[in-house]
């Protein structure tokens, strides 16, 4: 009861704060909400259309995209976010050129490893090719997203990735009608619609963000830009290894049936990461984890991970047959775990993106590097032990890691900050 009041008391006292982080987390969760649904609703006409194997190599191309991503330079997004948020325009162009010959060189690497997979997994060449030639538009000119979440513009951003979203999964509707069959021609539509939005956004922020700027904080955005993203390499591939392991050791059939089990999952965890973008220009202005903001957080987390566990063992299972179809209610156990490990780490994810937030780099560099190493590690191991449970244990102990060590760091830098600033 006593806990009860206090969390009643909070709200009321800081009702303003938690009206306007729930407004503007709003207009991301509508927008991710109603992105993934449309992505549910495309989905249930393409495993229909497409056996469980060559799903599976549909969906491993996007894996490959996921996993190269690192080579657009994804630090920069924040380094481009950090700067405008702080009143400064003149790092938008050099960051947009860097990541755009980064991407060019993770076109590459895709083509090359479609030529190396071409005799282990012949299926997957073209597809991987298709999504070679997108990968630079698709991954390299994303900077003018991180404008629109630095200038609070969240309903702009919402309704451009609602269209993309729209075109992409109403193009993939449209092939299946039309009984397309080639796995290249759904990847470039998945793709495509994506890579056209960044060229004509990135286009309309070329002309539009020409201020200089403070040389010297460009000089170092950009220089702590690049070395996020180079730790962000080792992130990125630990996003994708399990799906690797089991597409590489086991066969694309099951990776088809291990991502229908996450794909709900996947779904929640965007939700919080939006939460976490929505705080991000907010966190750039603190210089200590504030306890109104960390309490906040704390109680959407709480409420959230209660009603995923609920969702996971109610809703979750007839939602999945409903999407996917009978032939996937193997892909039900792993649904439900992997939406326990969602409500597991939610607190942690924004405790990392503060963190982020601060340009701290060698907390940064800590958690990134030890939580990614443990996942690439246990990753490929325990697929290899216990298969797709080795996948499902790997995520847990992924978000467990990252956890505990955003919270040892919040704890140990930043919350006796507060204290002082509050003493």
């Amino acid at each position: 009861m006593t806990m009860m009041g206090g969390v009643i008391g909070f709200v009321r006292r800081e009702g303003r704060v938690l009206r306007r982080l729930a407004g503007d987390m709003g207009s991301l969760t509508a927008q991710r909400v109603f992105q993934r649904a449309v992505g549910l609703v495309s989905l249930y006409f393409v495993v229909r259309h497409l056996s469980q194997t060559d799903f599976g190599q549909y969906q491993f191309a996007a894996v490959a995209v996921a996993a190269a991503a690192f080579m657009a330079l994804p630090g920069l997004d924040n380094a481009v976010m950090q700067s405008v948020a702080r009143g400064s325009e003149g790092l938008y162009r050099r960051a947009t050129r860097a990541a755009l010959f980064g991407s060019l060189l993770g076109a590459v690497l895709l083509i090359f490893a479609a030529f190396v997979l071409r005799s282990h997994r012949p299926e997957a060449f073209l597809p991987l090719l298709a999504a070679a030639v997108l990968f630079p538009a698709y991954a390299g000119l994303t900077q003018w997203k991180s404008v629109l979440l630095a200038r609070t513009r969240f309903s702009v951003w919402a309704l451009t990735e609602s269209l993309v979203s729209l075109t992409t999964h109403g193009l993939l509707i449209s092939a299946v009608l039309l009984d397309v069959r080639p796995l290249w021609i759904f990847v470039a539509l998945y793709f495509g619609p994506g890579a056209v939005m960044n060229v004509l956004a990135s286009g309309l922020c070329w002309a539009r963000m020409d201020g200089p700027g403070d040389a010297d904080e460009n000089d170092r955005l950009f220089r702590y830009g690049l070395g996020v993203s180079a730790v962000t390499m080792v992130s990125m591939i630990a996003e994708q290894v399990e799906r690797i392991a089991i597409f590489l050791l086991l066969s694309p059939a099951v990776l088809a049936v291990y991502l229908a089990g996450d794909r709900l999952s996947e779904l929640i965890r965007s939700v919080a990461q939006d939460g976490a973008a929505v705080l991000a220009p907010r966190f750039a202005r603190m210089t200590a984890y504030e306890g109104k903001v960390e309490k906040a957080i704390w109680l959407i987390c709480m409420a959230a991970g209660i009603g995923i566990v609920v969702f996971a063992f109610t809703l979750a299972p007839p939602l999945l047959i409903l999407i996917f179809g009978p032939a996937y209610a193997p892909s039900i156990p792993f649904a439900q775990a992997l939406l326990c490990s969602v409500a597991v780490g939610n607190v942690g994810q924004f405790q990392f993106r503060f963190i982020r937030s601060q340009l701290d780099g060698e907390s940064f560099r800590t958690v990134t590097l030890w939580t990614s190493g443990l996942r690439i590690v246990a990753g490929f191991a325990l697929v290899y032990a216990f298969g797709v449970w080795g996948a499902v244990a790997t995520v847990f102990l992924h978000r467990l890691a990252l956890s505990a060590l955003s919270s040892a760091i919040v704890k140990r830098r930043y919350r006796s900050a507060a204290s002082v600033a509050h003493g």
